[in-house]
């Protein structure tokens, strides 16, 4: 059961409601549907009810399901539809975090270079400013030595290059805290079974966005290795003349290598000649080009084929269906027997459907962050080894 709070009071004044919260989106999303079937007869007098002076832009919504708070935000959008005997009015809007996807991250009202910072640390400073929190769920690693927010960039970008090089997802939890986190860390409050629990089923493929090769390419910000330790000799000879060869200007091999970096990562589903290359979204050495390159790949992957399955009620026992949860698929019709990543969850109430809950799941390496340690994944089917011929002759 979806229940509305606006402006610390609640609103029963709604005939459809939508919750999403979508690990693509960050910011979590609603939508409520107002229509009074009896109310419209005198059209003016429902769309400027008492109840409906509320549906303000910027007034505070506050959702709950099945008595979880799941969503705290703003009311962002309205409209309207007026007819000789027909009313309604729709309003929209996102959870907290959305201003971080919208706005230009600043430190003390400032670009801002951090050093010697924790990812946690470093996401905490960023989000101050709009009264936001920080639950961290995972080791972050090492602190960085420098962390740089770029001058046009949002919150949200300058958290998630962090997140990307220690392998890890900032998500929103709705109610106003950026969760640093891992894919598919926990399991799902239930399973999907077609047939069986499933009120319906769509699947949306495509390779549009697939590429037989991802290549990332940036610089890192020094050249070669570091410098060693020995002293000037004071003693040593000028150099002859001839021995100061002017050069040509051009880099050296050594400082082309420690200055230029390339990540490749390859996706062997893809038949045909589809090289992509991209420059990298920050200072990259080899291992953090080929982590971006893999997490391109694999976002590809998982936007190439999505199933979305529909759901009666919200919950499983008391708990909640949520995103970023692996979840146990027996799908007779689309041939799936696996587990599985919810991607997106969409809470659901009207007259019509009455409670229903529509879940988007994914492959889990959809949305697995690159890891430079970690070998590539093969897809071909391994050939299975032929028996030794215990009959042949020596040569």
């Amino acid at each position: 059961m979806i229940e509305v709070t606006i402006d610390g009071a609640r609103f029963d004044g709604w005939t459809g409601a939508e919750v999403a919260l979508d690990m693509k989106e960050f910011a979590a999303h609603f939508s409520l549907y107002c229509h009074d079937h009896a109310a419209s007869a005198a059209t003016l007098a429902h769309v400027h009810g008492a109840k409906n002076k509320r549906l303000k832009r910027g007034t505070k919504v506050s959702i709950k399901v099945d008595g979880t708070v799941v969503l705290n935000g703003h009311i962002e959008k309205r409209s309207s539809n007026i007819e000789s005997q027909f009313a309604d009015i729709t309003v929209e809007g996102r959870c907290k975090l959305g201003d971080l996807v919208d706005c230009t991250a600043l430190i003390d009202d400032t670009p801002a270079e951090m050093h010697n910072v924790k990812l946690e640390d470093a996401v905490s400073r960023i989000i101050k400013p709009y009264g936001l929190g920080v639950r961290n769920e995972i080791d972050t690693g090492a602190p960085f030595a420098r962390y740089s927010i770029d001058l046009d960039e949002s919150p949200f970008v300058a958290i998630e290059k962090g997140a990307r090089q220690r392998q890890a997802r900032v998500l929103s939890d709705g109610v106003g805290n950026v969760v640093i986190t891992r894919t598919g860390e926990q399991k799902a409050a239930g399973r999907i079974s077609l047939p069986g629990n499933v009120l319906k089923a769509s699947i949306d493929e495509s390779d549009e966005g697939r590429y037989s090769k991802t290549v990332v390419r940036g610089t890192s910000e020094r050249a070669g290795k570091a410098r060693g330790q020995a002293k000037l000799d004071v003693t040593a000879e000028p150099l002859p003349p001839a021995d100061r060869a002017a050069g040509d200007g051009a880099a050296t091999s050594a400082e082309r290598a420690g200055t230029a970096a390339t990540g490749v990562a390859e996706d062997e589903e893809i038949g045909r000649y589809r090289p992509k290359v991209y420059l990298a979204r920050t200072k990259a050495d080899h291992d953090a080009a080929r982590a971006e390159a893999e997490w391109r790949r694999n976002t590809a992957r998982g936007a190439a084929e999505e199933i979305t399955y529909v759901m009666k009620g919200h919950s499983v026992d008391g708990a909640l269906w949520r995103p970023n949860t692996i979840v146990p698929v027996s799908d007779a019709f689309n041939d799936i027997a696996r587990d599985m990543l919810i991607s997106k969850v969409t809470f659901i109430q009207n007259n019509d459907d009455g409670a229903i809950t529509s879940l988007a799941v994914t492959s889990p390496d959809a949305f697995q962050e690159g890891d430079p340690k970690r070998k590539q994944r093969k897809n071909k089917v391994a050939k299975p080894k032929k028996a030794l011929d215990t009959t042949a002759e020596p040569l």
